[in-house]
């Protein structure tokens, strides 16, 4: 784990080094991150408020260190994709965003199976892997795969965790939460997050110290 004394400087840096990709696809509205857009507004605030002078907790260090692993995480796959199949085009990439956001979200449910430790529900991988080939098809197509296959995901993942009894909290639905109880962050509310957004990364240019 990241020195908690270092990863402010850490975001700081990762926000400078990607500001051209995370602005571009803020603005588009990209539907490849707005789903998400909730963690990186609570991640955002909690960063500001330390820079401030103001002590977090040890909770909010634990939520920032998390949200931050979660779009960094998040953002060099996008990254990868663009740079791998899209060669470079932002605008190219962007007309297969549905795509994007559904290998995210199969990614993030093999991320949290991986992790569970629970070894009934690892044998559930394949099939996860199986849907993440089928859409990976699509991509290599540049194609969006079809909205059914959102439904699908959606009772996959219904029927490996209530199989096994396991409920499942993502990451993004966890940081909505907090994100509201912080009063940050509202339903739909994606041109704050733009707004947030571009005025902290033209904030970050200033602040020497911290980049």
């Amino acid at each position: 784990m990241q020195d908690v004394m270092d990863i402010y400087e850490d975001y700081a840096s990762w926000k400078k080094e990607n500001s051209h990709l995370i602005q571009t696809l803020v603005n588009k509205k990209s539907k490849a991150i707005v789903r998400f857009s909730c963690v990186i507004a609570v991640v955002d605030y909690l960063y500001h408020r330390h820079i401030d002078g103001k002590k977090l907790s040890e909770d909010e260090e634990v939520i920032f260190s998390t949200g931050f692993d979660y779009i960094y995480d998040s953002f060099m796959m996008i990254d990868n994709i663009l740079q791998s199949d899209f060669n470079g085009d932002i605008d190219l990439m962007e007309g297969c965003s549905q795509t994007i956001n559904l290998l995210l979200y199969i990614n993030d449910f093999e991320s949290e199976i991986t992790s569970s430790g629970n070894e009934d529900l690892k044998k559930e991988l394949k099939k996860l892997s199986n849907l993440d080939e089928k859409v990976n098809d699509y991509l290599a197509k540049r194609e969006n795969a079809p909205d059914e296959y959102f439904g699908i995901l959606n009772d996959l993942i219904d029927d490996i965790f209530v199989s096994n009894n396991v409920e499942i909290h993502t990451v993004e639905e966890i940081f909505y939460e907090i994100a509201i109880e912080y009063d940050i962050y509202q339903e739909d509310d994606f041109d704050m997050f733009n707004e947030a957004i571009n005025r902290q990364i033209e904030k970050d240019r200033n602040i020497d110290k911290f980049i």
